[in-house]
């Protein structure tokens, strides 16, 4: 039974609700004048263990943090107390008098679309300060959205991130078992439901929540006229509430246009096809009042209008792509893979693709993933290593314990550990075993990016690889070290002699990045609003190989009207295209080295794969420009071969 009095103080009056997560209760603050109302809830780790509850307790204190600064918003509960007892966590916040939204909107009632748009506005008003605030709510639904009585707002209670702290903690410490999804059904899109939530997955419960109101139908009903129903594409959609009305001779049949395309995008099943954000989705809705559009239409198809339509935001196609990118392409089974390998204690994943191929981009995803569960997070790009450094292993090293130290905000103790007789391997192995991954029980997920730097001086890299080989068998035996998980990042083939038994290259989890199908570029094309046919996808996939990059510039160019498909296509193998530099940099890295040219020009002569030394095959295909078809190669794509055989004839 509860407690009928907590930290000695909060007086429990009503049990107010529950799950899995813990239990909801109506107190009273006796220490206060007129013993106040307030809201406890009580949280329940889902595993025991020393090691779990204090993770635990710092992933509980993190969380409590957020609440308090989300809890300077209006229309958010104030968070008034955290504390724990007896191994279970409290959290203590604002009683907001006043009615659920799952009372208002009962099954059957459809509320008029002014009421809608006003619901939906005072919803994503306050969530997008909660975005602002890098928080995803998580579990966006009727019930958790209180009409306040004094003023009539909507306020947003119980956020899903708290709820997290058990089921983080447990898989902190490899309970992999533990996969509770956070959210609820109905209002829970795909990618939320698989762990992979984004600002957008609340995008798609408030439009659930608009959805339910304006048609008075439930996403969860067994009877399935009472059912939010989908189109042919299987996307919950406006047109087929009113296509079923009609047949069904109901009174609506019909939703005006631009409030029918604002829902069905923020409800699609794509994340990326829904508004990024809670402000994209309020200054669309702002835009359709402030046209204040009131025509109506009854056909089931509902195009965008232009009036509401935001405009499509491009990314430039350079460098990583960002975590909220609508056009970051995934290679199944890859992503998921590497999500499930960086939560296993003493995890390596190692990451190999040429250059521009989305190896970074994958990482910092990688990374995310981990910090999602409460790891601790750090990415080092070797690029940034000052010349300096790279003149002994003493020195590299000292640059790497500094390095990550700083990136995860903590004090630089090399002088602590750095002085004595030991060599520079056990200084390093000593001052990430007694200091970084002792500093906390959380596990810390290390990128290592741009790898190859390090090859280009031997002496350097044969102790350095050697180390993390050894830190990784460490963990395999010895519970700090399985806190420490690795991402290796890298373009090139490992040239340089390393002990088999050294080397972290022939371990862990190998990840080879390939090039776009063309399922994939058509998709990708589709993002950046072209509708191919597919005689034109098949074009660009010949003069582009797939290559993620080459692919993305294309798009970009075409999609923002600079340039046509055929003009591309034209001006691709040439220095007059928007490859120039791209190709010009590879020219001059093949031009240092006689014996790579006369293989390239071997390959772009034949109108067929070639066999050529493996050395310089293995060299190519680190750099990006032919592909492998066995022991024998070929251009990876048509503006290669044309490119380099007129820049490279005689």
């Amino acid at each position: 039974m509860m407690e009928t009095l907590l930290a000695g103080h909060y007086q429990i009056i009503k049990h107010l609700g529950g799950g899995g997560f813990g239990q909801t209760f109506l107190a009273r603050d006796t220490h206060l004048p007129g013993n106040p109302w307030c809201v406890v809830k009580q949280l329940k780790p889902l595993v025991n263990d020393p090691q779990t509850l204090a993770t635990a307790k710092r992933l509980f204190d993190r969380e409590a943090e957020t609440l308090y600064r989300l809890g300077t918003h209006n229309q958010i509960p104030r968070l008034l107390a955290h504390f724990e007892q007896e191994g279970e966590f409290y959290l203590v916040q604002e009683f907001i008098e006043g009615q659920p939204l799952n009372e208002e909107l009962v099954p059957g009632k459809q509320l008029s679309e002014t009421e809608v748009i006003a619901l939906l506005q005072d919803i994503l008003q306050v969530l997008a300060f909660v975005h602002q605030q890098n928080v995803i709510h998580r579990d966006i639904k009727p019930a958790n959205l209180i009409r306040r009585k004094s003023d009539r707002k909507i306020v947003l209670i119980d956020f899903g991130a708290v709820k997290a702290v058990s089921t983080q903690a447990a898989a902190t410490y490899g309970q992999t078992t533990i996969t509770v999804s956070i959210g609820s059904p109905g209002y829970m899109p795909s990618e939320q439901q698989s762990g992979q939530p984004h600002f957008s997955s609340d995008i798609y419960a408030v439009g659930m929540v608009g959805l339910q109101a304006l048609t008075g139908l439930t996403p969860l009903n067994k009877d399935v006229n009472q059912k939010l129903p989908k189109d042919a594409f299987g996307e919950f959609s406006c047109a087929a509430f009113c296509d079923r009305v009609s047949h069904a001779g109901g009174d609506r049949t019909s939703v005006s246009p631009g409030l029918a395309a604002i829902l069905d995008k923020m409800v699609r099943y794509d994340y990326r096809q829904r508004y990024r954000n809670a402000t994209a989705a309020l200054q669309s809705l702002e835009q359709l009042v402030a046209l204040g559009e009131s025509v109506t239409y009854e056909t089931p198809t509902i195009p965008m209008p232009t009036a509401t339509a935001p405009p499509l935001t491009l990314d430039q196609p350079e460098g990583r792509v960002g975590l909220e990118s609508a056009f970051y392409v995934e290679r199944p089974p890859i992503e998921s893979d590497c999500y499930e390998a960086i939560l296993k204690p003493g995890a390596l994943i190692r990451v190999k693709a040429p250059r521009q191929m989305g190896k970074s981009s994958l990482m910092s995803r990688i990374l995310d993933r981990a910090q999602a569960q409460g790891y601790r997070t750090a990415c080092l790009n070797f690029q940034l290593a000052d010349a300096e450094f790279l003149t002994s292993l003493d020195k590299f090293l000292q640059w790497f314990c500094a390095s990550i130290a700083w990136q995860l905000e903590l004090e630089d103790k090399l002088a602590d550990y750095w002085t004595g007789i030991l060599g520079s391997k056990n200084k390093c192995t000593n001052y990430f075993q007694r200091y970084l991954l002792s500093e906390t029980t959380s596990p810390l997920a290390l990128g290592l990016d741009e790898v190859d730097q390090i090859f280009q001086h031997p002496e350097i890299a044969a102790d350095f690889f050697g180390l993390l080989r050894a830190w990784h068998e460490q963990g395999k035996n010895q519970a700090i070290w399985q806190r420490l998980r690795l991402v290796i990042v890298h373009s090139k083939e490992v040239y340089i002699p390393l002990n088999i038994n050294q080397s972290p290259f022939n371990v862990g989890v190998p990840i080879e990045l390939p090039e776009l199908n063309q399922v994939q570029v058509r998709d990708l094309a589709r993002r950046h609003e072209l509708d191919w046919s597919e005689t034109e996808v098949e074009q660009v996939m010949e003069m582009m190989g797939g290559h993620p990059y080459l692919v993305r510039v294309a798009l970009y160019q075409i999609a923002r009207g600079k340039m046509s498909l055929e003009q591309l296509l034209r001006v691709a193998p040439t220095e007059e295209g928007p490859y120039y530099d791209h190709l010009r940099r590879h020219l001059l890295n093949l031009e240092e080295n006689a014996e790579l040219v006369a293989a390239v020009k071997q390959v772009v002569a034949a109108d067929r794969p070639v066999q050529i030394k493996a050395a310089e095959a293995f060299k190519l295909r680190s750099m990006g420009l032919v592909k492998l078809q066995g022991n024998a190669v070929s251009p990876l794509c048509e503006m290669y071969r044309q490119y380099f055989r007129d820049r490279l004839s005689p």
